[in-house]
């Protein structure tokens, strides 16, 4: 399956396996631990902007996420299981590196508004903040 990015400085992150995961909708439930991974920056569909696949990988998880970004605060839940809320700045920071931003305050200009959706994990899960 695709994933699109549309940061150059994304490509980097994954390549040198410091992004590990992407927090996405999912509105149609598709991704699951086993999916193949076709990286791409920019979207095939939009051959205008040069898009181009800078890698391959696997689905190795999946977890739901709401992030609620004016409360400095996250919600995590994997495999049916809730792991928590997480409000301390170092958790935040942790997921925000975790998925290619410098830290919560960078990834909060990004998720400005309340989110919920799936965190697309590529890398095994070894996070403090989960």
């Amino acid at each position: 399956m695709l994933l699109t990015f549309s940061r150059k400085e994304f490509e980097t992150l994954i390549k040198q396996g410091v992004k590990i995961h992407t927090i996405r909708q999912d509105k149609h439930n598709r991704w699951k631990p086993g999916r193949k991974i076709h990286f791409w920056l920019g979207n095939p569909r939009n051959v205008k902007k040069h898009p181009y696949q800078f890698g391959e990988g696997k689905c190795t998880d999946v977890a739901f996420i709401e992030i609620f970004p004016k409360k400095n605060m996250v919600r995590i839940s994997y495999d049916g299981v809730n792991y928590g809320t997480f409000c301390k700045i170092q958790e935040l920071n942790e997921l925000a590196v975790d998925d290619g931003f410098t830290n919560w305050e960078h990834m909060k200009e990004w998720f400005s508004e309340d989110f919920k959706g799936k965190m697309i994990f590529w890398k095994s899960l070894n996070c403090v903040w989960l």
